[in-house]
């Protein structure tokens, strides 16, 4: 197993026996839906009208959170992000005729969360940190013109994430609802094989994720 991924679960778990032995003041599950803003072009294809052909998708999220003080909380998220790709966008980048087949990009994401919360009265602001990992979730692009034929991969390996947030919940007794949003980063490789030579790139990639909330006290 990845020994990143082998900390970041040794992580989750030291957050969650942390939280056990200080006697939390609440323990939380929340489920999250909202629209994924993902980055404009993917690999260092650029559109050519240079508007970015990565549209925004859907993004779904199931996190744990753990009041361990009044204004302190730790927890952990697993999120999932589609994103369409307007795949008539990147053929008219390249000079001949091109036909390009895709799917859409798709993130999957684990991430150990720190919380800093302000509750007021039935309502708590929080600002959130998250250090994690990009799980693998292959994405493939095939480009054809009269000149080359080429792949474009990624999402081969597991990829530190970075992600902060700021949200706001409203309390109905062990119902919650809220709103966060998210900053989530990223550096993944790319795969490039042009004409049966492959290449490498790597890429930041930033996404806003603006989701509402609900989740469960117990």
């Amino acid at each position: 197993m990845n020994r990143y991924m082998v900390m970041l679960a040794l992580l989750v778990c030291s957050l969650h026996v942390s939280a056990q032995k200080n006697n939390p003041v609440q323990h939380a599950v929340f489920i999250g839906l909202g629209i994924s803003m993902a980055p404009e072009d993917l690999a260092g294809i650029e559109s050519a009208d240079n508007k970015g052909y990565v549209r925004n998708g859907p993004v779904g999220t199931l996190s744990y959170l753990a009041g361990i003080r009044k204004y302190i909380g730790v927890g952990a998220t697993l999120g999932h992000s589609r994103n369409d790709l307007n795949a008539a966008a990147v053929a008219r980048a390249f000079s001949s005729a091109t036909t390009v087949e895709t799917e859409p990009y798709a993130l999957t994401y684990l991430m150990a969360d720190v919380y800093g919360m302000y509750p007021v009265k039935q309502w708590q602001f929080y600002a959130k940190g998250s250090l994690g990992s990009m799980l693998p979730d292959l994405w493939e692009m095939e480009i054809r013109n009269d000149i080359a034929t080429g792949t474009v991969r990624s999402g081969r390996t597991f990829v530190p994430a970075y992600a902060g947030a700021l949200g706001l919940n409203y309390s109905l007794g062990k119902v919650t609802i809220g709103l966060e949003s998210c900053l989530l980063a990223s550096e993944p490789e790319f795969e490039i094989e042009l004409n049966n030579v492959t290449t490498y790139r790597k890429q930041w990639l930033s996404a806003f994720n603006h989701m509402l909330k609900t989740g469960y006290r117990f």
